[in-house]
């Protein structure tokens, strides 16, 4: 049974979590019955992200990319907001122990949090089978079948209008089979130390990284003895405004808990920068409105709400956090900015909601513990140059450092100077872009009225 505690649970603040998120149970050996909603549109698992020919576009113009703003929220499958979507590899059924089952609507507040560790990341993939989800506790309480649960268009309906209105990547991956911690670092360094769980915060702490307590540690995977090994969460690593050119800015708009003294960052994880001068570049997402207007917005931004807008099961409606996106890239759709903007939207971890399609590739020591890719997280892609439809090259949390990296020119890549960094060999997203295009027009949206 899971120890009550209260810490950091996914990134927000949960009651009586388990160790990196909760606790789960051995998946038996079950038939692979998974279906998509698209029979014609099919995964090549066999492709590397890495390929040449999905890595590179054709086109040899300027760019017209200056700025790039990558929001994530928390904690949600492709399957779990998109699996209806037309054209994309969706699904409207699940399967289960017990069989194949119709997937059912699900809720705008969610009556509890699922475990999203690696342990139970490991039971739901099922080794592929993609079947597990039942037999890790809290997923189906009372047989309500949560974790199967998918959001509808009239559920999130301007995430839908985004997609539809510009790019909507049905092949982005998480980088881990795991929770926030490694996958809220990979979008800024493209790797997380070989983490594949949270820190073990035991009492309330707002703020994970090298603020925590000196006894905390984390779970990575040692790549010599391929065991699991302990460590502090201040990571000596690279990140992207290390291989950021001369005169590219960049800052973090995060939120601070409610006028708590510091903004909640992954990069508090990063030694170099919170114990260097940039961080003062890690700011509240206050400020991101502030910059728009005085002209001032950086050339790479993340925007990253950890309050009640993040969208996290057992936190806050999804209504409210699709509002507070739509807010902020409204701001950006109404000025100058949005000509030459690329935002990237997507999730930190899949949250212990069910995805259909099994993570293409395995890496790490162990097989049987794959940390090469978890499961599916949407990926929106908003831009006048975004290619409309579906973009379903394979591609990954890392991807989004390697699409700054080629947006902006930089000369070395953070897998050059760290080769933990996965930065190389993942898509460069340029394949969901057609730079040559006609610019689109922005779309402003309204905000709902939340149930």
């Amino acid at each position: 049974m899971a120890s009550i505690r209260l810490f950091l649970c996914g990134a927000t603040l949960l009651v009586a979590c388990g160790s990196d998120g909760g606790v789960g149970t051995d998946a038996g050996t079950k038939p692979d019955t998974s279906t998509g909603s698209d029979a014609s549109q099919t995964i090549d698992s066999s492709s590397d992200a890495g390929t040449d020919a999905a890595k590179d576009a054709t086109y040899d113009g300027p760019m017209p990319i200056k700025h790039v703003i990558v929001i994530v929220k928390e904690n949600h499958t492709f399957d779990n907001y998109f699996g209806s979507f037309p054209g994309a590899e969706g699904t409207t059924t699940a399967n289960t122990s017990r069989g194949v089952i119709q997937v059912k609507e699900a809720p705008d507040k969610t009556p509890r949090d699922m475990c999203h560790a690696h342990d139970c990341a490991l039971t739901d993939l099922d080794n592929g089978k993609m079947d597990g989800w039942d037999a890790v506790t809290g997923s189906t309480t009372n047989g309500d079948d949560l974790a199967y649960s998918q959001y509808l268009e009239k559920d999130i309906p301007n995430y839908w209008a985004y997609a539809k209105s510009y790019g909507l990547g049905d092949h982005f991956f998480a980088n881990v089979l795991g929770p926030s911690f490694p996958g809220h670092l990979f979008v800024l360094a493209a790797q997380a130390g070989w983490a594949y769980g949270n820190p073990n915060t035991q009492i309330y702490w707002p703020y994970w990284g090298c603020d925590q307590a000196g006894s905390t540690t984390m779970p990575t995977q040692d790549q010599n003895s391929c065991t699991e090994k302990p460590i502090f969460p201040c990571l000596k690593i690279p990140a992207v405004p290390d291989v950021l050119p001369q005169g590219v800015d960049w800052k973090f708009y995060g939120s601070n808990f409610y006028l708590l003294p510091e903004v909640w960052s992954m990069f508090d994880a990063v030694d170099s920068i919170r114990h260097g001068s940039d961080w003062s570049k890690v700011v509240t997402y206050n400020n991101f409105a502030k910059d728009i207007q005085a002209n001032a917005l950086p050339a790479v931004t993340w925007l990253v709400n950890q309050d009640l807008g993040d969208e996290h099961p057992n936190i806050g409606s999804v209504c409210a956090g699709e509002n507070w996106t739509v807010g902020m890239i409204n701001l950006v759709m109404q000025s100058n900015y949005w000509k030459d903007t690329a935002i990237l939207f997507t999730m930190d971890d899949f949250g212990g909601w069910y995805d259909h399609v099994a993570p293409p590739r395995k890496d790490g020591c162990d097989a049987n513990k794959p940390y090469g890719l978890g499961f599916r997280l949407p990926l929106i892609i908003i831009s006048p140059y975004a290619k409309k439809g579906v973009f379903k090259e394979v591609s990954e949390q890392a991807s989004i450092p390697r699409f700054i990296e080629k947006v902006f020119g930089s000369t070395q890549t953070l897998h050059s100077i760290d080769p933990a960094a996965q930065d190389e060999q993942a898509n460069d997203l340029y394949g969901a872009f057609d730079f040559s295009q006609t610019p689109l027009p922005p779309l402003v949206l309204q905000q709902r009225t939340c149930p």
